[in-house]
């Protein structure tokens, strides 16, 4: 909080306070400085409501410091002329226009390097010290914030895992105790870490994981499932018909009590106004339940490659290897679990087997449709993807 550094960075696991500690660093620089003016930004404007916003005004700010809140603005002002807006890399021709004394980036994993520069570029209101700092969930080696935090030592850093907060629940860490592999390293003890022994370490986050926006809807509609009266799931993925690039946006893990009727509502809900040409799902010795889908009147056919896993895991792991999947990056279990699944270990060397593979249940969805996806390379250099259109 009291850190004169002109580049600061809080990474920090689930549950450490981050967004916390952004909004107060930037309450303070207001309160300190009177007349200051700062920016509390995410990647997408639109997802700043319920979270950085909310912490702002229920966790860190008095209401008897404000003046005055312009909602449709963003605007917060303090009794002192110190104004703090609210706004989303999302709107570089608005943000280009201001001059700044200090910048909170949230959730800063979403940015991207450009981000970063045009942000300090706007560092250049007068008489106040200038100041950017960011507060964010740790992600790859390979992201730009590690290699000028950690690696070009260009600024400093604060880390802190799940578990030094004193404030969780107990039954709350009990909970990220059951998380595994490159999830609980990240998002409970608070590393950065890359994708090393994943069955999809082809999965390039960096490139992948994005920011929700809304799906047209002329483009086409996929669902995989995966059955059982305990762990039921889904996974829906819309396709750009221009690219063939898919994109997951949403995902279904209602959890034990619904019976088919109702799984049927839900799908339909999730799907309203949507194309959904084809769903497939379960094993080849599942076509009883199949048919109860189709009775309800959601057809669900056996998907292809259904007696080699192996293959449609290969088929999805190509299609990362092309980007040609992308993930909104609020599907929280479903990036658990593409996160979590890995190889087991004989001692030292990767087998090719997976610790107990059926708990993964949206990755089950996704390769039981995706394995209909074959990735090719054309002459022209330019990437597509090539899927049966059979229901």
């Amino acid at each position: 909080m009291s850190s004169q550094a002109s580049r600061l960075l809080f990474s920090g696991a689930f549950g450490a306070g981050k967004t916390i500690v952004l909004c107060a660093k930037g309450l303070k620089l207001s309160q300190d400085y009177p007349g200051n003016f700062g920016l509390i930004c995410r990647k997408v404007r639109a997802t700043l409501a319920q979270t950085t916003l909310k912490t702002f005004f229920e966790l860190v700010c008095p209401g008897e410091l404000i003046r005055d809140y312009n909602k449709s603005e963003g605007l917060v002002t303090l009794h002192n002329g110190s104004q703090i807006l609210f706004g989303g890399l999302d709107d570089p021709l608005k943000l280009g226009s201001l001059n700044l004394g200090w910048v909170g980036v949230d959730e800063a994993i979403e940015s991207e390097e450009d981000d970063w520069k045009m942000l300090e570029g706007r560092l250049r209101l007068r008489d106040v010290p200038h100041q950017i700092f960011a507060a964010t969930n740790p992600g790859p080696p390979a992201h730009y914030l590690y290699r000028m935090f950690f690696t070009e030592k260009r600024g400093e850093v604060y880390q802190a895992s799940s578990l030094e907060n004193p404030e969780l629940p107990d039954d709350y860490k009990e909970r990220l105790g059951e998380f595994e592999g490159v999830y609980y390293d990240r998002y409970v003890m608070g590393k950065w870490t890359g994708m090393e022994g994943l069955v999809y370490s082809a999965f390039d986050e960096k490139t992948c994981l994005i920011p929700r926006f809304e799906i047209p809807k002329n483009w086409l509609i996929y669902a995989g499932h995966d059955f059982g009266d305990a762990n039921p799931a889904a996974l829906f993925f819309a396709e750009n018909p221009g690219t063939g690039e898919l994109f997951a946006f949403a995902e279904y893990l209602p959890g034990a009590g619904k019976g088919i009727y109702d799984h049927v509502q839900d799908f339909k809900e999730i799907t309203q106004g949507f194309n959904v040409i084809k769903r497939v799902g379960g094993n080849h010795a599942e076509g009883q339940i199949r048919q109860g889908y189709t009775a309800q009147g959601w057809t669900i056919n056996e998907p292809k490659h259904s007696l080699d896993v192996k293959l449609q895991r290969k088929k999805v792991q190509g299609l990362h290897r092309l980007n040609k999947i992308f993930m909104f990056n609020d599907l929280s279990n479903y990036l658990r679990e593409k996160l979590s699944m890995a190889f087991k270990k004989d001692g030292s060397t990767l087998t090719d087997l997976i610790d107990n593979e059926a708990r993964f249940h949206l990755l089950a969805c996704e390769r039981y449709i995706l394995s209909d996806f074959t990735p090719e390379t054309v002459d022209s250099g330019m990437q597509t993807t090539t899927h049966s259109m059979s229901m």
